[in-house]
């Protein structure tokens, strides 16, 4: 908590109901953290990091901490994310305003393709290949949920010379925890759009460190490749206040920002912000959805059923994984 002093004041609001975490005695909060490290970071091997690799952990333990540096190594947020959180308080707002501005990327039309085409965003099956069909077949809520996706995918999904589906992986984790906040949104009756935002950006912190640690080990000429443990502790111990400071930088809504800072400890029993406890639950039902769902479903369902969310959930996640 040394890293993160102060980050948010309580609410001001007599309106803003606190959330408990309860968690699931089937799976703890640990338990699903470790599994996706090593679903992450897949290693036979835990070694000692040698001195190089604890210098270059303690670099990048410094430097992100710093705004400066954090400007060079995130990207911007893209500026279609504020466009379309402010949307959702325009009653005048259409689907085609959005457009114009994919046609001009083929890049991201061809992405916003291939997400309105899983079977999650288009349930009805038909096809859709060309982005008019699309504002159709989606509507203004489907297509504002793509879009974002579209332009966040490249920030979430990095490439690197170690562990090279860990970007991959990143962003499909990224997209399911989207999609779990949205649903718990649904469920509990509360605004989607911004949950569902949450969700895409709530990683950011993870993947900067990660790259971060990769550019240094590539710069620092190791022979040796670092494996889990030049990785692991200082993902841990820094993505979820990196996390909010890259949410602050990017100037997210501020229950995002504070929902994104109650991250950094997350205890049994501990009150969060409503928007605080759907990123709580989601996380780790997008946690659990790869490190436990296949391997035990029953001991998976369980707990959803503990978290008292709707046991279909994982079924849905599925969907984003599968074409029309």
């Amino acid at each position: 908590m040394s890293l993160l002093k102060s980050v948010f004041s309580k609410s001001s609001s007599a309106e803003q109901k606190e959330w408990r975490i309860i968690e699931p005695g089937v799976y703890s909060i640990k338990d699903a953290q470790d599994a996706y490290y090593h679903y992450l970071y897949p290693s036979n091997t835990q070694k000692p990091l040698s001195v190089p690799q604890k210098l270059v952990v303690n670099v990048v333990k410094g430097s992100l901490q710093k705004r400066a540096i954090r400007n060079r190594s995130v990207p911007r947020l893209p500026s279609v994310i504020p466009r379309l959180l402010r949307s959702l308080r325009d009653p005048d707002c259409s689907a085609k305003d959005y457009v114009d501005i994919i046609n001009k990327d083929p890049v991201m039309s061809a992405a916003v393709l291939k997400l309105a085409n899983s079977v999650y965003f288009n349930p009805i099956g038909a096809r859709i290949d060309e982005i008019d069909t699309a504002v159709v077949k989606l509507g203004i809520d489907g297509l504002r949920s793509v879009l974002s996706a579209a332009v966040m995918q490249p920030i979430v999904q990095r490439e690197s010379p170690y562990f090279s589906t860990a970007g991959k992986k990143m962003w499909q984790h990224s997209l399911c925890c989207a999609v779990a906040c949205e649903l718990i949104a649904e469920h509990r009756g509360m605004e989607k759009f911004r949950m569902y935002v949450m969700g895409l950006v709530h990683d950011i912190g993870k993947i900067t460190v990660f790259s971060e640690l990769c550019k240094q080990y590539k710069l620092n000429g190791n022979d040796v490749e670092p494996g889990y443990n030049a990785f692991v502790p200082l993902l841990k111990y820094m993505s979820p206040a990196v996390s909010y400071w890259v949410a602050k930088d990017w100037e997210l809504p501020k229950e995002i920002c504070k929902a994104i800072a109650e991250q950094v400890t997350l205890q049994k029993d501990a009150k969060l912000s409503p928007y605080g406890h759907v990123l709580y639950q989601a996380n780790l039902v997008a946690e659990t959805y790869v490190t436990l769902h296949k391997k035990n479903p029953s001991t998976a369902k369980t707990l959803l059923s503990q978290l008292d969310l709707p046991t279909d959930l994982y079924d849905k996640l599925d969907l984003l994984s599968r074409e029309v």
